[in-house]
């Protein structure tokens, strides 16, 4: 490449950079600082669970060099349908169950076929470098964040039905993120609307606008794929994370895999001493702060009772935050299946108001009582106790 165009390459790198930059900053401004901590939070979580599946992506990729299925790992940023990834497969299981795993999964691949007439392009043009994969994943960590954010403040379980399918698919096929990432920002929607995430999952990665022929839409190749400030960065963040086993970040089950990660990261770290990229920092930086800086569990501003599988006389014991709307009370806990992104609240309202403060911690027992269409708690006893130091339940 000619040096004046490595040069305006670069200079628009920083412009664009210096964009997003400036916007971020904006962002955080205009928001209360727990609100952006919880952003942060959620944006590194879902890097932080995408980590393991990259990594042994590109360990596959180097193995089989892209020859028959390997062909297929990767976060799925290459041309056609993106849920062809197997990774993100296997990802999508862990949230939403084998079966629609296996549905994406063979509708995306008879997308290609459509689309391509037969000659269906690799899912997953594999990046060079982990930073490189994390930094194609970064837009839709942060859509995932800011969904979770404005679903907490308009409910989109409101609208009508097929407004919310509409919604999830026409952001899906907008959106189109890459195929790890369509599957944490399904995640959150989730949380809020199944609906809206089912119309969602129903097109992102299989006939959205990077699905498309014509669409040259990719994310890898561009720029410098290693930078050891960028390989340390994100191994002492996956260090941090495995060694709290999962940091309110991710699901404890991810500590070990983490943890090999954070070693894999290191050698990388010394293997490309000498290689520089001020891109592929990006991403690990959002890590380790999301890492080092945490947050609590998400605002929960609607009461209701999301809770399944209760019937009238049983008695239950209850711990969570107390959240009070008017003259009612509710008790609420966040549950996590991956990661922070598709965490999903545990509410149980109350017959009758407790007295203690709004946001406290309380263990209450007592029986379910039924109250026109949803079930109460009764509170017989109600007990102040501790903050937990991890404010999330997994699944």
């Amino acid at each position: 490449m000619p040096r004046g165009a490595v040069i305006l390459d670069a200079m628009n790198s920083v412009v664009r950079i210096g964009v997003w930059a400036t916007l971020a900053l904006a962002a955080c401004a205009a928001l209360p600082v727990s609100t952006a901590r919880g952003m942060l939070a959620t944006a590194a979580s879902t890097l932080f669970e995408s980590t393991p599946f990259i990594l042994a992506g590109l360990a596959l990729g180097a193995v089989a060099r892209g020859n028959g299925p390997v062909a297929l790992l990767g976060c799925g940023c290459g041309s056609g349908p993106s849920a062809r990834s197997l990774p993100a497969a296997v990802a999508t299981g862990m949230v939403f169950g084998p079966l629609v795993a296996v549905a994406r999964f063979s509708a995306a691949w008879l997308a290609s076929r459509v689309l391509f007439r037969g000659r269906a392009p690799a899912a997953c043009t594999h990046a060079t470098s982990a930073p490189e994969e994390l930094g194609a994943l970064l837009p839709a960590a942060v859509g995932a964040a800011v969904a979770m954010h404005a679903a907490s403040v308009c409910d989109p379980a409101r609208f009508a039905p097929a407004a919310q399918v509409l919604a999830g698919a026409a952001l899906a096929f907008v959106g189109a993120p890459c195929a790890l990432g369509a599957v944490a920002l399904a995640g959150a929607i989730h949380a809020r609307s199944a609906l809206a995430a089912a119309g969602f999952l129903s097109v992102a990665g299989i006939a959205d606008v990077r699905a498309l022929p014509a669409s040259s839409r990719g994310l890898h190749g561009t720029g410098t794929p290693h930078d050891a400030l960028a390989y340390g960065t994100a191994s002492l963040a996956l260090a941090i994370v495995a060694l709290r086993h999962g940091g309110s970040l991710v699901h404890p089950a991810f500590a070990v895999p983490l943890g090999v990660s954070a070693i894999a990261f290191a050698f990388a770290a010394l293997r490309f001493r000498r290689h520089e990229s001020w891109r592929a920092r990006v991403a690990p930086s959002i890590m380790l702060a999301g890492a080092l800086l945490g947050a609590p569990a998400p605002a929960y501003r609607e009461t209701e009772t999301t809770m399944t599988g209760l019937f009238a006389g049983e008695h239950l014991t209850f711990t969570g935050a107390l959240v009070r709307e008017g003259a009612h009370d509710a008790v609420v806990r966040y549950a996590v299946t991956c990661c922070r992104a598709d965490a999903a609240p545990v509410v149980v309202r109350l017959t009758r108001r407790v007295a203690y403060a709004n946001g406290s911690w309380v263990r209450v027992d007592g029986p379910v009582l039924r109250s026109g269409e949803e079930f109460r708690l009764d509170p017989e006893r109600v007990v102040r106790v501790p903050a937990p130091s991890d404010p999330f339940i997994y699944r």
